[in-house]
């Protein structure tokens, strides 16, 4: 089980020095390098998972592992992990996903007639409003569909970790001899039967 781990280690190890050479490392500087972002520990791992599936679903597709490499930086989560999320939103699966975020979005604020108003209250008419009404579908399904899946990934991702914990600490618990206090009522005495 632990193969893995090492084999993810040497694979960050090496990033790490191939990230000397980037212009990332020219803006960021020795801050890219910062244990945290390279941890697998509960907080780092579920973090970047979070935080990478929340910008997944927001519509930023050109620009999704900018914007993770820049929260992972500032959150101080796993940067890896973060990037990868970030993938759940591709070229394949993005038409599909933010178009399920419009439909959310235009079934919430269809009748909300707050935003009727505004757009009243701003004279705006024609294609302007259709397209800010599109837009603010969108962003709003998207949104939604955001913060259900980072909350999402830290409760389930958070909770496997803690069970995993929870197994390894028993079954270390049980490989440890138990010591009685007294050494001589370690003493049994059996009884042969005949037969």
């Amino acid at each position: 089980m632990w193969l893995w781990l090492r084999k993810w280690q040497r694979k960050q190890s090496a990033i790490k020095r191939k990230l000397k050479d980037t212009p990332l490392f020219h803006i960021w500087g020795h801050r890219i390098f910062d244990n945290n972002l390279w941890k697998i520990n509960k907080r780092s791992v579920v973090g970047g998972l979070a935080l990478g599936l929340f910008v997944a679903f927001m519509p930023t597709l050109g620009i999704q592992m900018i914007l993770a490499a820049f929260g992972a930086i500032c959150f101080k989560v796993n940067l890896p992990i973060a990037l990868a999320a970030c993938w759940v939103t591709n070229p394949l699966t993005a038409l599909p996903i933010y178009l399920a975020a419009w439909r959310l979005g235009r079934y919430l604020l269809d009748d909300f007639t707050p935003l009727r108003e505004i757009i009243e209250l701003y004279n705006i008419e024609g294609k302007t409003v259709g397209v800010l009404m599109q837009g603010l579908y969108l962003w709003t399904g998207s949104f939604i569909f955001s913060l259900g899946s980072a909350l999402g990934a830290n409760i389930i991702v958070g909770g496997l970790w803690e069970l995993t914990r929870r197994q390894r600490n028993k079954r270390t618990l049980r490989k440890q001899p138990t010591e009685s206090p007294n050494p001589d009522s370690n003493q049994t005495t059996t009884a042969r039967k005949n037969p």
